[in-house]
C-alpha cells in the first residue's frame, strides 16, 4: 500500500438492542442445552462402563467355550455359528409385576 494512505474498513452498523438481546437469549438457551448434553454424557459413561464390564465377562466365557469346542471339533465354524444366533434383549432383573392368572378377576 502506498505511503500516506490508510486502509478504510467498513464500519459495522450499530446493532439494534432488541436484536442483541434476542441473540444473547438464544446463546444462553444453546449454552444450557449443551450443558445438559454434557451432563447426560457424563452420567451415561458409568452405565456404559458397567455394560462393557458385563460384556467382557460374557465374551471371556464365550471365548473359553469356543476353545473347548474347537478342541473337540477343529472344523467347527465359530463365525458361521455367531451369524446364526438371533439377538435377544436380556430379561429385566428384579421384582416383576404380578400378573393375575386366567381364573382370577382383575382388581
Amino acid at each position: 500500500m502506498p505511503r500516506g494512505r490508510r486502509r478504510t474498513y467498513a464500519t459495522p452498523q450499530p446493532a439494534d438492542i432488541t436484536a442483541l438481546e434476542s441473540q444473547l437469549n438464544e446463546l444462553r438457551l444453546r449454552q444450557s442445552e449443551i450443558k445438559t448434553q454434557i451432563r447426560r454424557m457424563r452420567n451415561s459413561q458409568g452405565e456404559i462402563g458397567k455394560l462393557e464390564e458385563k460384556l467382557q465377562g460374557q465374551l471371556a466365557t464365550a471365548k473359553w467355550t469356543v476353545l473347548q469346542i474347537k478342541q473337540v471339533r477343529p472344523e467347527w465354524d465359530e463365525w458361521g455359528y455367531y451369524q446364526g444366533v438371533q439377538p435377544k434383549q436380556p430379561a429385566p432383573r428384579g421384582r416383576r409385576k404380578r400378573v393375575p392368572a386366567e381364573g382370577e378377576a382383575a382388581a
